[in-house]
């Protein structure tokens, strides 16, 4: 399941809530949908093992399922019954959330099934994200700003995804390269942001210079030391940046404390990453 990047998933939604509500919490429906971005998370990542069984078989024996610890068939009923448990808990809020739900559905599933390793394949797990966001967004109606606000998040998770493709076999050095590039562009979209949209103040911007020197820091170690080992940890470091990434976004509507809430699920994260696989 790969349960540390599990809140991940949760921040999405959390932060999405909070801005779109400009922080007057509709509780019963933001447990709903962080429930649902779980259940859908959960699928993805034990299908994701499931449709790559032959290739571990042979390349990673020693994961769970290959090895036997886990049957197969289990594997399988659980990653569909959680993929349809979150597409349902979603519809419990509403019509327009069972359509956003549907649909991330559907990309996980083109993700884990054909997509995987591909160029493409980055922009549909990107458009996992970016769905994700929009679902947290909908509680109520969407609108063409609010569709703005999600791009971010599908810029930064298509750039860690394209580096992942490399991550076990370290041959293509100019991945890092595009990656990196993919995430300041990313960045120079969320300072637009910050100053036009939600119009934040000058500690968003500052915070954004800051988290991107450590991205920038973390990709440099990674170019001088270009390992699947040293990969690996990168795109950890880079998946658990996605929590304070949805932090950032809160600070850059101007709500402090919701910020540091999201921030917050950071601590339950890296705790279970101590013994738990993040990819």
């Amino acid at each position: 399941m790969r349960a540390p990047a599990v809140f991940t998933a949760v921040s999405n939604i959390l932060a999405a809530h909070l801005m779109v509500t400009n922080g007057n919490i509709q509780c019963l429906n933001l447990a709903i949908l962080m429930l649902a971005s779980a259940a859908l998370y959960l699928a993805g990542m034990i299908l994701n093992d499931c449709f790559d069984y032959q290739e571990d078989a042979r390349e990673r024996p020693n994961r769970p399922l290959p090895a036997g610890r886990i049957a197969l068939k289990t594997a399988w009923l659980l990653g569909w019954l959680l993929l349809g448990s979150g597409v349902i808990l979603a519809s419990l809020v509403g019509y327009q959330q069972l359509e956003i739900a549907i649909l991330l559905a559907a990309f996980i599933i083109i993700y884990n099934g054909y997509a995987k390793q591909t160029l493409i394949g980055t922009m549909v797990m990107g458009g996992c994200r970016y769905l994700n966001w929009l679902l947290g967004l909908s509680v109520l109606p969407l609108q063409s700003t609010q569709f703005i606000l999600a791009l971010p998040i599908f810029i930064y998770v298509t750039a860690l995804t394209l580096l992942s493709i490399v991550e076990t076999s370290a041959t293509k050095k100019n991945y890092l390269a595009f990656s990196f590039t993919i995430m300041l562009l990313g960045s120079f979209l969320l300072l637009f942001i910050q100053l036009a949209i939600t119009k934040s103040t000058p500690v968003a911007p500052i915070v954004l210079l800051g988290l991107f020197m450590l991205i920038a820091k973390r990709m440099l170690k990674t170019y001088q030391n270009f390992t699947p080992a040293q990969i690996q940890k990168t795109i950890k470091f880079l998946v658990m940046g996605i929590i304070p990434l949805d932090a950032l976004l809160v600070l850059s509507s101007n709500h402090f404390l919701g910020a540091l809430v999201v921030l917050s699920l950071l601590a339950p994260s890296w705790l279970l990453a101590r013994s738990i696989r993040v990819t």
